[in-house]
């Protein structure tokens, strides 16, 4: 064989490795591309429902009647031991006193000025009023230094959508199973009720709705404080004594999760 020819034979196995080695990499890049594409089923983390709001201020020149209020948001009483507050054009911030306690509901005035703490009304202590700033805010943050609420001077705190379902009101009784909060349902849709719940303020318990419980569209279903037999339109919560005499009480109604639905005061709109 000529010298020539072993030289093209050389370059043609040259070329065909090479062909080869680019055919193996065009296949390792298709796959790379092809890899089955893993989805995950996780659901985003809900943001949780703060504790503890800002419903909102009262501005005054005099510190002593100027306050924000805070309402307690959750489900019980809350330990504001090591809470704190900070306005946001004030480089200080107001530490809640060990061991103050809000009840479910409740509401509390922190005013700018000097006094004495009560429950109702605790005192920063300033010699200056702190809300009539229309550009301040103040941020509520639990012991562990989280964000519970936000809100700035002038804002309205956003309110909350009128619920589907909703207390449509108190027929108050010395008779426990006459004495009754309405729960009723403003759309034309059915909700399932199976695991909802509702708590009276002054009671330690609280009352879980039938499994399987449906309220229907346009339609209310009375829950009763005494003894009888549950039907569409009448529960019965099976206590001794009324609820819904005591004129300062109130009927919490949540979901499963324990998302307050909506609230009403015995004598709210009366």
């Amino acid at each position: 064989m000529s010298k020539k020819a072993k030289i093209s034979i050389t370059i043609l196995l040259i070329t065909i490795s090479s062909l080869s080695a680019m055919i193996v990499l065009a296949n390792g890049a298709a796959n790379l591309l092809y890899l089955p594409v893993v989805y995950s089923n996780q659901q985003p983390t809900a943001t949780p429902t703060p504790e503890l709001v800002v419903s909102g201020f009262t501005p005054s020149d005099n510190p002593r009647e100027d306050y924000v209020t805070l309402m307690n948001n959750s489900d019980g009483t809350l330990d504001l031991t090591g809470w704190w507050l900070k306005a946001e054009s004030q480089s200080g911030r107001y530490n809640f006193p060990d061991a103050f306690t809000l009840g479910m509901g409740e509401t509390v005035n922190v005013r700018s000025g000097a006094g004495i703490d009560s429950n109702a009304d605790l005192y920063i202590g300033l010699p200056y009023s702190l809300w009539t700033i229309d550009d301040n805010c103040v941020y509520v943050r639990d012991q562990n230094g989280d964000l519970q609420d936000a809100l700035c001077v002038g804002d309205t705190p956003t309110p909350d959508p009128t619920p589907s379902v909703y207390i449509g009101g108190f027929n108050p009784s010395n008779t426990p199973e006459e004495d009754y909060v309405i729960i009723s349902n403003s759309t034309s849709e059915s909700f399932d009720l199976t695991g909802w719940w509702m708590k009276a303020e002054t009671e330690s318990g609280r009352y879980d709705f039938p499994d399987d419980f449906i309220l229907y569209g346009s339609s209310s279903v009375n829950v009763r404080s005494g003894v009888g037999t549950d039907t569409a339109s009448d529960l019965f919560i099976g206590g001794s004594y009324s609820l819904w005499t005591e004129q300062n009480n109130c009927a919490y109604l949540r979901y499963s999760d324990g998302t307050l639905l909506d609230k009403e005061c015995v004598n709210d709109n009366q």
